[in-house]
């Protein structure tokens, strides 16, 4: 690069896009215009997410041997397998384990995370029960697979232990490699909808596919894509990585152009990307543009009762029947509100279980308290109360007989004893000399 770089703005534009371990490593080796300040922020940034690696293989395998020893089914969606794909660990970014379960266990997770000092956080965005602690771990179950398509939640329909085990455990899951990808190209689709895709996001699907190459079987992939509405979305992910990370130049980049000034600015809305990207997620890309477009307000009303045009495609009655448009804009309406209500309800439901998790502990633990007590035979019972009193009587007496006293009033009485000590030796000197002198004066006296 031979014009300055203003090194400040790549790393708020690394942080944001959660790059800052790789510009660190590929960059700053021969990079010598950057400030010592800034230099000190990447390197803190690397340090950060090196440690942060380390914690992360040390919090996943406790909670697998917490979740094999409670006989938990559960199945990793996304974890370690990140660092798997880099040629260094720390480069990998890693926003948080994500853990299905069935519905019936999420209590007995809590309990297990709350006793392994874990906060339940909400967040808008989480689809799941999110558990966070210092320092910067996230952790997220989910009862249901996270996925809205109906075409991919069929796909992964059933029981979590349908899927392939982890060795040594026996409850513990993991996706297959078309599983995982399907699922990572799932996870890209609902961050594109919600404005969150990254630069993190295309590099890390690009990787995978390089990692995997030809062990993965694109053909039955690339059919339920097909189904699903996602294909044009994953083939321009695709491109665009390669774009940016490969070397083939020969792709028509017309496209993935517009997906990449998407990514770079942060979500901002592009209609004619998002219908030809995913033309059959149009409801729910209208519903989370407009709970974060400034233009609300003005806006609502279109987005209530849009036109008979865009009705057809989900009412096809309309064309033959188009005085039926009011029933259709109260029939969408209606599933919309019956959607946000059935989150609410779910989150309330999951909060009101929690607490009454907690009384039943706590009254367990009374009535343990208070069968002891009853069991304890009488006999008993007072024996222990006659010696305590026993007890108290020994060390009044002794308080009295003044052998128990106080450290200040021992030092007086062995200071006192000392000196009389030294007294009465003084006295008996004084004797002796007094005797020998009588009996030399006789002695004289007698000569």
């Amino acid at each position: 690069m031979r014009k300055h770089v203003r090194w400040e703005s790549v790393l708020d534009i690394s942080e944001y896009q959660e790059i800052v371990n790789i510009v660190y490593v590929g960059l700053l080796g021969i990079e010598k215009n950057i400030s010592e300040d800034c230099n000190d922020q990447f390197y803190q940034e690397y340090k950060k997410s090196l440690l942060l690696y380390e914690t992360y293989e040390k919090v996943e395998e406790v909670i697998k041997w917490q979740l094999a020893r409670n006989n938990i089914e559960a199945l990793f969606l996304l974890g370690l397998s990140e660092g798997e794909m880099y040629p260094k660990p720390e480069m990998a970014h890693i926003r948080q384990i994500e853990i299905l379960v069935d519905k019936k266990d999420l209590l007995r997770i809590n309990r297990i995370m709350l006793d392994m000092d874990y906060e339940h956080r909400e967040e808008t965005t989480c689809s799941g029960i999110l558990y966070v602690r210092i320092p910067g771990i996230r952790i997220v179950f989910y009862g249901f697979m996270p996925i809205e398509n109906k075409v991919i939640q069929r796909y992964f329909a059933g029981p979590v232990k349908r899927f392939r085990c982890v060795e040594p455990y026996h409850t513990i899951h993991m996706l297959s490699n078309e599983e995982e990808y399907l699922f990572r190209i799932a996870r890209m689709v609902e961050l594109y909808i919600t404005g969150r895709l990254k630069i993190r996001d295309i590099l890390d699907l690009w990787q995978y596919r390089k990692l995997l190459g030809e062990m993965f079987h694109f053909k039955s992939v690339k059919e339920l894509l097909e189904k699903a509405g996602w294909s044009e979305f994953e083939n321009q992910a695709d491109i665009l990585g390669t774009l940016w990370f490969g070397e083939d130049a020969e792709q028509q980049y017309g496209l993935a152009l517009e997906l990449e000034e998407y990514i770079m600015s942060h979500g901002r809305e592009n209609r004619h990307l998002d219908e030809t990207l995913l033309p059959y997620e149009k409801i729910r890309l209208d519903f989370y543009w407009r709970n974060r477009d400034k233009e609300w307000a003005l806006r609502k009303q279109a987005w209530m009762f849009p036109a008979r045009e865009y009705m057809m495609r989900f009412f096809p009655i309309l064309e033959k029947y188009p005085f039926l448009l009011v029933f259709c804009w109260l029939i969408r309406n209606w599933r919309f509100f019956r959607r946000i209500c059935a989150n609410k309800c779910k989150k309330a439901g999951f909060r009101f279980r929690v607490r009454l998790s907690d009384i039943q502990e706590r009254l367990k633990g009374m009535i343990r308290r208070e069968e002891v007590e009853e069991d304890l035979p009488e006999d008993t019972q007072e024996e222990m109360v006659l010696q305590a009193e026993r007890e108290e009587r020994s060390l009044n007496e002794e308080v009295d007989d003044g052998s128990l006293r106080k450290p200040d009033e021992i030092s007086e009485r062995e200071s006192r004893d000392r000196g009389t000590e030294e007294t009465e030796e003084s006295r008996d000197e004084e004797a002796e000399e007094d005797t020998a002198n009588i009996e030399q004066t006789e002695g004289d006296s007698d000569v």
